[in-house]
């Protein structure tokens, strides 16, 4: 991805049964995680306990692709008054902090996938230096002391800031993408299972939401040069999933959709940065929308996903 606008992963796999969507609300965020996972599954069960791991990485990178897009106009507001030696009452450009720590909580948690550990242990002493400049700044202008050296320290620290970022962009792209692909891969194994369960409804569900993650997924990789034709492809099968909806518990979802479809065809009839951010909005909206997918079907025992 380009690095600019991380999303959020969402509502798709592990927030399904509450499917509360964000990742601050769901029962699924690292406070939670942290509680209720403590006891790890038996050796005989060891893809159920690379899955429990790979539950921290999914919740740390959520929780800091959330905040970037919710944020987004603060942290920019920041650096702009920054690069333009002006005053700030504190420095804050993203939760990279949060960030630091939840991957050590992951990487504390357990075995997980190897290259997802791979990646995060080449991404954390990255993400520390630039934690650690980044309170640098923060302590900078808490004490005002622009006011005696004319935002000297501040021009040599954002130098150095800037190339760090980069730095950590192209192997946080790397961390998220790994997170993404398992992530995708329980969703598909989810549809099947409830599919061949009868869950027709749950599994129109599950799948309509793979569909647009990666529409989601495409125009923020891809910006104005995305393929808008696939994208309308994509969107076209995205339709005709839900219309095999038909459950009322999912209305509220249903609805929603409307309001991202629209979004998703403006951005087919003008492609635009702004039209993304809303369209990462309206998508963040639909997976926020509850869901209870022991209700979608009239089946005699539903599968849905074991709770943490």
């Amino acid at each position: 991805m380009r690095g600019q606008n991380w999303w959020c992963r969402i509502g798709l796999v592990m927030c399904i049964v509450a499917s509360v969507g964000i990742v601050s609300g769901c029962e699924f965020n690292m406070d939670n995680l942290k509680n209720n996972s403590q006891v790890k599954a038996t050796q005989n069960d060891s893809e159920k306990e690379i899955w429990r791991v790979y539950r921290f990485y999914l919740a740390a990178t959520n929780e800091f692709n959330f905040n970037n897009v919710k944020y987004a106009k603060q942290y920019r507001e920041t650096m702009e008054r920054a690069e333009q030696n002006l005053p700030l009452s504190e420095f804050k450009i993203k939760d990279y902090e949060r960030l630091e720590l939840d991957l050590i909580a992951a990487r504390e948690a357990g075995k997980s996938y190897s290259d997802l550990e791979a990646a995060t242990d080449a991404l954390l002493p990255i993400l520390h230096e630039v934690v650690g400049v980044v309170k640098e700044l923060d302590v900078y202008y808490k004490e005002k002391r622009y006011e005696t050296d004319n935002y000297a320290f501040s021009q040599e620290k954002l130098g150095q800031l800037s190339s760090l970022i980069e730095a950590f962009r192209d192997q946080y792209d790397v961390v998220d993408s790994i997170v993404n692909t398992y992530h995708k891969q329980e969703g598909k194994r989810l549809a099947e299972l409830m599919r061949t369960n009868g869950q027709v409804n749950g599994a129109s569900m599950v799948e309509m939401m793979i569909v647009y993650s990666d529409i989601v997924d495409h125009i923020l990789e891809n910006g104005k040069d995305s393929d808008l034709q696939w994208v309308k492809s994509q969107k076209d099968i995205a339709d005709t999933l839900g219309a095999q909806i038909n459950a009322p518990e999912a209305q509220n979802r249903l609805d929603q959709k409307k309001n991202l479809d629209k979004a998703i065809d403006a951005f087919i009839s003008h492609p635009s940065h702004k039209m993304e951010n809303t369209i990462v909005e309206e998508y963040n909206e639909l997976v926020a929308r509850p869901v209870n997918f022991k209700l979608l079907d009239n089946v005699q025992k539903p599968y849905v996903p074991e709770k943490l």
